[in-house]
């Protein structure tokens, strides 16, 4: 059976995925990355794939590994602007808008600055909703009930 990556376009039998040790490295590194980033790595990994080229195993590799990198940190900051809180989920939906602009971006990508920059707008959007959240919260008297409920909770 042969195998055709969607991504870098490599072709190859499925024994020699699993006989090729940079590919199960790969592989093994994409599956350690958290939920849902999976999902959307093989088509964010084709943003970088050269036109005439394949992705290599050992570019693919480090890819990842940055990747895993700017995700680990739990926030995500880009030059000028305060570092925002974002979840492996903001990652994951930054990815999939990218792949979903697909000819829009300029091919192949160098490094993952735009997905950072991505990243951000959904960060700062997602912190200003729960900043807005809370502050209709405070205003209702909602938030101020829902401390003294806790409160007695955590005397009984």
């Amino acid at each position: 059976m042969k195998l055709t990556c969607p991504c870098c376009g490599a072709v190859a039998s499925a024994e020699a995925w699993q006989n090729d040790l940079e590919a199960r490295a790969v592989l093994a590194a994409a599956i350690k990355l958290d939920e849902p980033i999976p999902r959307q790595l093989l088509p964010y990994l084709g943003l970088f794939r050269p036109a005439e080229r394949s992705l290599s195993w050992k570019r693919t590799a480090r890819l990842i590994q940055e990747l895993s990198g700017l995700v680990a940190t739990g926030y995500v900051q880009v030059q000028g602007k305060p570092a925002r809180p974002c979840p492996p989920q903001v990652w994951a939906l930054a990815m999939e808008q990218m792949t979903e602009r697909g000819m829009a971006i300029s091919r192949p990508m160098g490094n993952h600055n735009y997905l950072r920059k991505v990243a951000w707008q959904l960060a700062d959007k997602l912190d200003a909703d729960i900043e807005a959240r809370q502050y209709r919260e405070e205003r209702s008297g909602t938030a101020r009930a829902e401390r003294q409920v806790e409160r007695q909770q955590e005397q009984v």
